[in-house]
């Protein structure tokens, strides 16, 4: 019995160790709101389902324009986004009970696109506000940054310095992309594209993050990158994304629970 109990105990520990999925992150090099192509749209209706994780609530778009707002709107129809310019967006926005995730447009300097340099400067005001909306449940989906290389400093988690590109075809979707995110997730060919990520692990990228998308004509560098879990900050500007757990840490926590169970009723016997 004491065995048992040990064995139930220890894995039950290991199995609440990692922290279950709370928010969901896509981040893409693509400007797909100002394209809007046939493979901008169904890589962008996957990647916004991937950060809705389920909910039924409205999108709040961040948009100095009317680019990302069209495109969110064609996919979940408009009575379902709530658009705000830059200059608008208060804390109270970040709010999960009110919407299931924020889109950020694109960076002017990709060629036609909407929000000005200096939006993730701007937004990255709202850390703490972000990383509660993350935890309870919330989504981000953040357009390409171009070259503006604090572009995605909003993002709960650190994605270093992003570097500009300028070409449109190379592209394609890694296999963790295709397992991960919804049915309909491509590889966006076609359509000039604008930033490049560092790897996951190196370069002021945090490790939590995987890639969706490599671009072949610069080494396979990552041009789409997400995560799923939770955060926790030290300071406005530090902050981690704990990812949720993986599949053999459930196993764990459930055999961990049979431990803890098959140990009460030898106990009793």
């Amino acid at each position: 019995m004491k065995y048992s109990l040990l064995a139930g105990v220890g894995a039950l520990a290991l199995g609440i160790a990692a922290p279950a999925s709370a928010g969901r992150v896509v981040l893409t090099g693509h400007d797909n709101d100002f394209h809007q192509s046939s493979g901008a749209v169904a890589a962008s209706t996957a990647e916004l389902s991937y950060v809705r994780a389920g909910s039924g609530l409205p999108v709040l778009v961040i948009d100095n324009g009317i680019e990302a707002t069209n495109l969110v709107s064609g996919i979940i129809g408009g009575g379902n986004v709530v658009a705000k310019t830059v200059g608008l967006v208060t804390g109270t926005d970040f709010n999960h009970s009110v919407y299931s995730a924020f889109v950020v447009a694109s960076v002017t300097s990709c060629g036609g696109c909407d929000n000005p340099p200096g939006t993730g400067t701007t937004l990255a005001g709202f850390a703490t506000q972000i990383a509660a909306f993350f935890n309870a449940g919330g989504g981000i989906l953040g357009e390409t940054g171009a070259s503006d290389t604090a572009a995605f400093a909003y993002v709960p988690d650190a994605v270093g310095s992003t570097v500009p590109i300028g070409h449109n075809s190379g592209f394609f979707a890694t296999a963790n992309g295709l397992l991960d995110l919804p049915a309909g997730y491509t590889a966006v060919n076609g359509d000039e594209t604008h930033n490049l990520f560092g790897e996951p692990g190196s370069g002021g990228v945090s490790s939590v993050y995987k890639v969706a998308e490599r671009d072949s004509v610069n080494g396979d560098a990552p041009t789409t990158i997400y995560a799923a879990g939770t955060i926790t900050c030290i300071g406005a500007g530090t902050c981690t994304i704990h990812g949720a757990p993986e599949p053999m840490t459930l196993s764990l926590l459930g055999a961990g629970l049979f431990g803890l169970g098959l140990a009460r009723r030898r106990w009793r016997k």
